[in-house]
């Protein structure tokens, strides 16, 4: 009896196909995955953050987000490859910024890396001090400077790598008096944070509000502490601002840490004040 091979050449010859598709297929997302030949590559150490990265390779943050697909508030781990791209590209063109609540000109221009000067004048400010939260500002990046790692005693520096630190907790449970990676409440999300740093810093968020220089809401910076009054009988919470009109706290009734916006209802109602403690 003869029994023909086609009908089985045929589905060989499939299989090979499909397996021959699925090899160029990863191919492909691996060339796309991989660095361009020539690109910069830092690889993230212990301690490390995007701002002070940025500082140390002499690009504008922005950039550096971009090139990473990162937001402001990523977190970064140890031994993560991030591109490094060229500054002079990255700041070909201008971009727009919509001012929020609580910025200065100052610290935009700080943080792009133009002179306030230079963004005053772009934009037709007579006074730097009059900005309104909502506008737009047109910001020049190719302009952008390379800024050089400023010293440890820099308060800007000091404020981002408390935020940095304070972000890494996002998710760890609520834990009545706990100060742990497997439970913490929100003074002791704040003493940890501020005790590795060299802050000594107690476990009571009443007293954490005796430390520092009381701060006006309108000049928060990132870093600093706020606090909040949820029981009706004085300060009762704790948190850390980051920026935006956003703050990272361990919250009892999420059950977790976890960031919130300082001018959301529950909060802009019990807020009491801010200190700066560094």
């Amino acid at each position: 009896m003869l029994v023909s091979l086609r009908p089985a050449d045929n589905t060989m010859s499939g299989y090979t196909k499909d397996l021959r598709n699925l090899l160029v297929g990863l191919a492909a997302l691996f060339l796309a995955a991989w660095p361009a030949r020539g690109a910069r590559i830092y690889t993230v150490r212990p301690g490390d953050n995007v701002w002070r990265i940025a500082r140390t390779v002499g690009v504008p943050m922005r950039a550096l987000l971009q090139a990473n697909g990162l937001g402001e508030l990523s977190v970064i781990r140890p031994g993560r490859k991030l591109i490094l791209p060229d500054p002079v590209e990255e700041a070909a063109a201008p971009v727009t910024y919509v001012i929020q609540r609580g910025d200065t000109l100052t610290a935009i221009a700080r943080r792009f890396g133009v002179s306030v000067e230079a963004l005053a004048r772009d934009n037709g400010l007579t006074d730097a001090n009059l900005i309104r939260a909502g506008a737009t500002l047109r910001i020049d990046v190719s302009r952008a400077r390379p800024t050089p790692a400023l010293p440890s005693e820099d308060s800007g520096d000091t404020g981002r790598e408390l935020v940095e630190a304070a972000l890494q907790y996002r998710g760890v449970p609520y834990r009545w008096a706990g100060m742990t990676t497997r439970g913490m409440d929100c003074s002791g999300l704040v003493a940890r944070v501020l005790i590795s740093h060299g802050i000594k810093a107690p476990h009571n968020s009443r007293q954490l509000y005796r430390l520092g220089v009381p701060v006006s809401r309108d000049r928060l910076q990132p870093g600093d502490l706020v606090f909040f009054n949820t029981t009706g009988r004085g300060i009762s919470h704790v948190g850390i601002y980051i920026g935006d009109q956003k703050f990272v706290h361990a919250s009892s009734g999420g059950g977790k840490v976890r960031v919130d916006r300082l001018d959301a209802g529950y909060y802009h109602r019990r807020y009491v004040g801010a200190r700066r403690v560094r």
